[in-house]
């Protein structure tokens, strides 16, 4: 079927998906995969991309499962973000990816936007993404050649960018079960309360060690500050093995913020950046331990 600009088709299978991948990269035509639609439909409509081909892959009933397999959760790509926010599955184990999902856009937008979308697309103030790196979450790429495992941090490479193939298809991710003991919490900051886009948004994931009273193992991560979704290791050292006191806290939101900077340079936002980012973190160590 062609539309205007471009060819439409929708494979009923990850492999004939592939299939017409390959032979679109062959022929030196761009492909472009639609999920949800939520990003591809705006960026068509104004030209922002013009692909030859448009695979529409949201009739490939394996992508929308949301299974336990051991002590993983595997997600299908087409889940959308209502289906993560109200999933038991998702709430019991995982709670802190359903919380991000939450936190996505509209309605209408959790209704048709895919986690694969949210993913793929590599917005730095994606929601779903730095829950996913503090859940040490792994992608399932499948291409012509079969399918291969990545983590979610090398996943991307910039914004916008990362190290799919044109003639793969993200097919699955890969969510371990988080410690039991751990408390998570997201929070994000935007400019209004509903249907917005992060200015800065965070997943936080710790032990508090009540007898021992020091952190035993903490996960940080900062969305829309860094060009591409990294853990916050400096502000996790300044907290592991000391006690909860605001003292540490502050050492904390430093570490985090010089991190920032360290990876994304001098701009004009970094003096408003800066000390949100230490805030933050602050914050929401508080509020996990709190939870706790």
């Amino acid at each position: 079927m062609s539309y205007p600009g471009f060819q439409y088709t929708a494979p009923r299978s990850v492999r004939e998906a592939v299939e017409v991948l390959r032979l679109a990269k062959e022929r030196g035509k761009g492909a472009k995969i639609l999920a949800g639609g939520t990003d591809l439909m705006v960026q068509l409509r104004e030209r922002a991309v013009t692909p030859d081909v448009v695979v529409d892959i949201s009739r490939i009933p394996s992508l929308t499962r949301i299974e336990r397999m051991g002590n993983e959760i595997r997600i299908g790509p087409l889940v959308t973000h209502s289906m993560l926010a109200t999933s038991d599955l998702i709430r019991e184990y995982v709670g802190v990816l359903s919380e991000a999902a939450r936190a996505v856009g509209s309605p209408q937008i959790r209704n048709l936007g895919t986690l694969g979308g949210n993913i793929v697309n590599a917005s730095p103030a994606a929601d779903t993404i730095p829950a996913l790196v503090i859940l040490e979450a792994r992608l399932i790429l499948t291409g012509p050649g079969g399918e291969r495992v990545l983590s979610i941090t090398d996943f991307f490479k910039g914004p916008y960018a990362t190290v799919i193939g044109k003639d793969e298809l993200l097919t699955g991710i890969i969510v371990p079960l988080p410690p039991p003991s751990g408390r998570a919490i997201f929070l994000k900051l935007a400019r209004r309360k509903a249907l917005a886009i992060a200015r800065m948004n965070l997943a936080c994931m710790l032990y508090y060690n009540r007898q021992k009273e020091v952190f035993e193992w903490t996960r940080l991560c900062v969305g829309s500050s860094t060009p591409r979704p990294v853990r916050m290791t400096e502000a996790e050292k300044a907290l592991e093995g000391q006690p909860f006191t605001d003292s540490v806290l502050q050492k904390a939101g430093r570490a985090a913020a010089e991190q920032m900077v360290a990876l994304s340079g001098l701009r004009s936002s970094t003096a408003y950046k800066k000390p949100v980012v230490g805030d933050l973190v602050m914050r929401a160590v508080r509020l996990a331990v709190e939870k706790g």
